[in-house]
C-alpha cells in the first residue's frame, strides 16, 4: 500500500507508562520522534520498551512528559473531537460501565452518537455476538477485550486505530474478519498502529514494521516479509541475504527404508541448500532435519524433491518465525553499524535508516517472518538442541552419511550424541 501524508505525528515524545506494579512504570518513550500515514503499521517491542506509554499517548489517555503527539493536526489528549475517531484496544480491558454488555456497549454507541442497537452489528463480524447477553463480570480477560476490539473497530469515521496484541488474549473464533476489517480501515485512509511483540502478526498484516528499542524506533522495514538488502542486481541471487531455518520433520518408517539420512544425503548437492544438520529418531517414529537455506521457496522445493526422489515420508515442513530476542539481536548489529558512520552531532537514529556508506549486508534485515541472521561459523540448531559436532564438515554424497548421525558427519558417538555439520557456502541461493 502507498502510504500517504502523516495522520499521526510525535515530536520528541517522553511518556512513561503505569503497567507496573502500584503504578510503576514498565518502560517509556525517550524523545521519540515518528510520523505515521495511512495503512498498517506495525510497532514491535516490548513494555519494556516503551509499547504500552506509545499505545497510551496515541489514544490520548495520557499527555506525554515532553514533546507533543498530534492525530490529524490535533492533540488528542485535549481534543475529545479528535478522541471520538480513534480506535482503542487497549493491553487490560477498559469497557465502559454497565451490568451488562448490552448496556455497557449501549453506553458507548450514546457517546458516539450512534443507536444502542447497533451493538449486535458490532460484534457479529467477529463472530461473539452471544457475548451480548452475558454480565460484564462474567467475561474473562479474553472475552472482555473481544468486545473492546468490536468498539475499537466500530469507530465511525476512524483516524487512527491504536490496538494493543488484537490477535493475543482475545476471544475470537478467527482473527480473519479483524485482519479484513483493519485492510479496509487503512485502504480508506486510517491509519493502523499495531502494538505487539508478536513478529507472525507483524509481517502478516503490516505495510511498515517499526521497531520500537529502548523509547526510540531503532528501525523500520517493509511488512509481509520484505527486507531492507543491497540494490537489486548488485549480487548473485541469495548472496549478502540472511539465512533462513527450515525444520523438516521425517518420519522413519523402518530401519532399512528411506529416512532423514536419505534426505540428507541427497540435498548435499542441492544450490538451495547452504548447510544442513539432523537427529535421528527411532524406528516408526520421526527424525528432524534442519536445513539452512538463503530462499525459503527454493529450498522447500528442493526438499520436497529430494523426498519424492529417495521415497522418503516427509510429516512436516516448518520454519519457525524469530523471536524478540532474534529481532534485538538484529537491532543491534545495525544500531553498531550506522553508530560507527555516523557524524559528529548526526541525530541518534536519522528515521532508523542506514547512513549513506554505512555496510550493507545480513545486518541490515528485519526478517520478520524468517529467524534471524545465524553465524556461518556456528553449528545448526538451538542451543538446546544437545551437543553437536565442529561446524564446517562437507554434507556428503548420497550413501556416504552414516545412520544415525549428522549430514555428512562421522556416526554418532558411542554415548549415541547427535551431531550437527553443515556445508559450504553457495554462491547461489
Amino acid at each position: 500500500m502507498s502510504l500517504g501524508a502523516p495522520v499521526v505525528v510525535l515530536e520528541g515524545v517522553r511518556a512513561r507508562d503505569g503497567a507496573g506494579e502500584e503504578g510503576r512504570p514498565r518502560g517509556g518513550l525517550s524523545g521519540l520522534s515518528l510520523a505515521l500515514g495511512p495503512g498498517v503499521h506495525a510497532v514491535l517491542g516490548a513494555p519494556e520498551d516503551g509499547t504500552l506509554a506509545l499505545a497510551e499517548v496515541l489514544a490520548g489517555r495520557a499527555a506525554p512528559l515532553a514533546g507533543r503527539v498530534l492525530v490529524a493536526g490535533r492533540d488528542p489528549c485535549r481534543s475529545a473531537a479528535t478522541r471520538a475517531r480513534i480506535g482503542v484496544l487497549a493491553a487490560t480491558p477498559e469497557l465502559p460501565d454497565g451490568a451488562s454488555v448490552a448496556s455497557c456497549m449501549s453506553v458507548a454507541l450514546r457517546a458516539r452518537g450512534a443507536p444502542a442497537s447497533g451493538a449486535a452489528a458490532l460484534l457479529e463480524p467477529l463472530g461473539v455476538a452471544p457475548l451480548l447477553a452475558r454480565r460484564t463480570a462474567s467475561l474473562s480477560f479474553s472475552e472482555a477485550r473481544a468486545v473492546e476490539l468490536s468498539l475499537a473497530l466500530g469507530v465511525p469515521r476512524p483516524l487512527l486505530l491504536c490496538l494493543v496484541e488484537p490477535f493475543a488474549d482475545v476471544a475470537l473464533p478467527s482473527p480473519e474478519p479483524v485482519r479484513e476489517r483493519l485492510r479496509a480501515l487503512a485502504a480508506a485512509g486510517a491509519c493502523v498502529v499495531l502494538v505487539t511483540s508478536s513478529t507472525v502478526d507483524a509481517s502478516a498484516l503490516a505495510d511498515r514494521i517499526h521497531v520500537l528499542d529502548r523509547g526510540v524506533i531503532a528501525r523500520t522495514e517493509p511488512g509481509a516479509g520484505e527486507r531492507l538488502a543491497a540494490a537489486p542486481g548488485a549480487d548473485p541471487p541469495g548472496a549478502g541475504r540472511p539465512e533462513v531455518e527450515i525444520h523438516v520433520l521425517v518420519h522413519e518408517r523402518a530401519p532399512d527404508a528411506p529416512g532423514a539420512r536419505a534426505l540428507a544425503a541427497a540435498l548435499a548437492s542441492a544450490p538451495a541448500v547452504r548447510a544442513g544438520a539432523w537427529e535421528q529418531g527411532p524406528a516408526e517414529a520421526s527424525s528432524t532435519l534442519r536445513i539452512r537455506a538463503a530462499d525459503r521457496e527454493a529450498a522447500a522445493l528442493a526438499i520436497l524433491d529430494a523426498a519424492a526422489r529417495e521415497d522418503v515420508t516427509l510429516v512436516a515442513i516448518s520454519s519457525p518465525p524469530p523471536s524478540m530476542h532474534d529481532v534485538r539481536a538484529a537491532t543491534a548489529l545495525h544500531l553498531a553499524a550506522v553508530r560507527s558512520r555516523r557524524p559528529f552531532g548526526a541525530p541518534a537514529i536519522d528515521d532508523a535508516a542506514p547512513l549513506p556508506g554505512a555496510p550493507e549486508g545480513p545486518f541490515a534485515v528485519a526478517a520478520f517472518d524468517a529467524p534471524a541472521p545465524l553465524d556461518p561459523a556456528a553449528p545448526l540448531g538451538r542451543p538446546s538442541d544437545g551437543p553437536s559436532a565442529p561446524a564446517g564438515v562437507p554434507l556428503p554424497a548420497h550413501g556416504d552419511a552414516a545412520a544415525g548421525g549428522p549430514i555428512g558427519a562421522d556416526p554418532p558417538g558411542a554415548d549415541g550424541s547427535p551431531h550437527a555439520t553443515e556445508t559450504g557456502r553457495h554462491d547461489g541461493g
